[in-house]
């Protein structure tokens, strides 16, 4: 895995890149359904599939907060989906 840092007018942007020996669906599926998504991420993700969507992150108050506000910054299936929380 790598990862990059790029800050820009006072804001980080950390991106993680691995290669996995599945196919694009089958990741694509694993990061965006919330029934895979909950298998590996430490937080409900409850969005809307689309650029601009609010996103609530649902820690179950095990990070000290229950719910972290983010936003969906990039949505291009089955290549790309970014956001940004916290």
């Amino acid at each position: 895995m790598t990862a990059t840092l790029h800050t820009d007018e006072g804001q980080a942007t950390l991106r993680f890149e691995r290669r996995l020996g599945h196919g694009q669906e089958r990741v694509w599926q694993a990061i965006t359904d919330p029934d895979e998504l909950k298998e590996w991420f430490p937080a409900a993700a409850i969005y809307e599939p689309r650029v601009g969507a609010p996103m609530q992150f649902d820690f179950g108050g095990t990070a000290g907060q229950d719910v972290w506000p983010g936003e969906v910054v990039a949505w291009d299936p089955p290549r790309a989906f970014a956001f940004r929380w916290g």
